[in-house]
């Protein structure tokens, strides 16, 4: 009897505890689920980066209205200014990385946000092959891969802008394009070599209205091969680069000038091609301007008693077809990569430029001391009072836009906290003189003084 009780005291238990148990599974398994969807959110939102920084700046200039490429040209009546240099924001996300480790795909999206409004600057995406992780290919709206400077971060770099020489051949830095690099992973040996090389529409990417689309058939390539290296302590560090351009835009309906001797013997422009060699011929067949750069970049930095102390350099030489100045093209500026068709001359240049960075930690302080020297000749086969002689009527005289510039840089930065950096910056632009070109005779009154706050996030 107390068997039978005994049996039937337990079924009646185990009828009770059963649905309780059930519903305690079924909890369980929500939870476990919960806290694994929980964890894969955690982790997709850790491979997104958000950085950016803000450039707030004071300029003063020596004269009212400069040509400048010191953030740009002042307004006529202005030799004082405030302005949002930079307010860029970057968003990254990195796929997650698969078995070997390799991260197999990047997205780049970055906005510039100032007082002339919002730009979209990068917009690319980048695939790293899976087995290996050597080869990747990045594709569109991205940093020109040619030199140091042009690519070097603006959040990094120790002076306000690029020197006139990168602006000019390169304005905007970035272009619409495809680019393969080759580079071993951080784990190989050899990681220390990088090749990038791609095609790029080359008009580049300047700001509202000047996007990098494509306006004729000509592609440009561009190729940077480099080695970093350090001593195994990382007290040295050191690289070496060399870069090749080779592109240019499609001849419309212009003449076209290149730098020879007239009957007199006097050097100018000498037409090339005339505008009636053009037409009738179909847009699709018309001929290139040919732009071709070779450049040596090289960088040093030690780490010893004084404090880091950094020193750059790049040298670049090529041939750069322009335009002739017009009311809206300073003279200055006429050598500039165009970034859509003209109906302006052409007149093909050969050019040089280098520049030079010296930067001084100073012992372990927050204060940083920066020198800087560049030039930019835009016509190597031309200098002081033959800019501007008279030539035979068939040729045309070398202008403003052939006079060479050197510009010394000195700053001093102070970094407040990991964040915040405080710089003063002055320019000391000296130009070519040439008593036949009015506008030039003598050093024109145009160094700038940069007061900036810098915020990085």
């Amino acid at each position: 009897m107390i068997k039978h009780l005994f049996s039937a005291l337990t079924l009646s238990i185990f009828a009770i505890t059963q649905p309780v148990m059930a519903q305690l599974e079924e909890n369980q398994d929500t939870t476990q689920s919960t806290i694994v969807k929980m964890y894969s959110d955690i982790e997709a939102f850790k491979r997104l980066k958000i950085s950016g920084y803000i450039h707030a700046q004071f300029q003063y200039a020596d004269s009212f209205g400069i040509t400048s490429f010191s953030s740009g040209s002042f307004p006529s009546g202005t030799d004082k200014r405030f302005s949002i240099r930079r307010g860029r924001v970057k968003f990254q996300y990195d796929a997650l990385a698969n078995q070997k480790g390799i991260v197999t795909s990047s997205y780049v999206l970055g906005f510039d946000v100032t007082e002339k409004g919002l730009l979209i600057i990068d917009v690319f995406a980048k695939l790293t092959d899976p087995w290996i992780g050597w080869f990747s290919i990045t594709a569109g709206k991205q940093n020109r891969p040619f030199g140091f400077e042009i690519p070097y971060s603006s959040s990094m770099r120790e002076t306000p802008e690029r020197g006139r020489m990168s602006q000019i051949i390169f304005p905007g830095e970035r272009d619409l394009g495809a680019m393969l690099t080759i580079q071993g992973p951080k784990t190989s040996l050899y990681n220390w070599i990088k090749l990038d090389a791609g095609m790029f529409n080359g008009g580049g990417t300047r700001g509202p209205g000047v996007d990098g689309s494509e306006f004729d058939k000509f592609k440009d390539f561009i190729g940077h091969l480099s080695i970093t290296r350090s001593t195994p302590s990382e007290k040295i560090k050191y690289a070496l680069g060399a870069s090749y351009y080779y592109g240019g835009f499609r001849i419309d309906t212009v003449n076209v000038y290149a730098v020879g001797v007239d009957v007199n013997g006097v050097n100018g422009f000498v037409k090339e091609n005339s505008k009636s060699d053009f037409y009738g011929v179909s847009i699709g067949n018309r001929k290139e301007a040919i732009r071709e750069y070779i450049g040596f970049d090289a960088q040093l930095s030690v780490d010893w008693k004084p404090g880091i102390t950094t020193i750059r350099g790049e040298y670049i030489q090529g041939d750069q077809p322009g335009f002739t100045p017009t009311s809206t093209l300073s003279a200055a500026a006429a050598t500039a990569s165009p970034n859509a068709a003209n109906n302006a001359d052409i007149y093909k240049r050969p050019f040089n430029g280098a520049y030079f960075y010296f930067v001084q930690n100073i012992l372990q302080t927050p204060v940083q001391l920066v020198v800087k020297y560049d030039w930019y000749d835009p016509n190597t086969k031309v200098s002081g009072d033959d800019i501007g002689k008279s030539v035979a009527s068939s040729n045309k005289a070398f202008s403003a836009a052939d006079i060479k510039y050197d510009t010394w840089g000195f700053g001093l930065a102070y970094r407040w906290d990991a964040n915040l950096k405080l710089s003063a910056y002055y320019e000391i632009v000296k130009n070519e003189t040439t008593k036949n070109v009015a506008a030039d005779n003598g050093d024109l009154a145009d160094n700038v003084l940069t007061i900036r706050l810098q915020v990085r996030f």
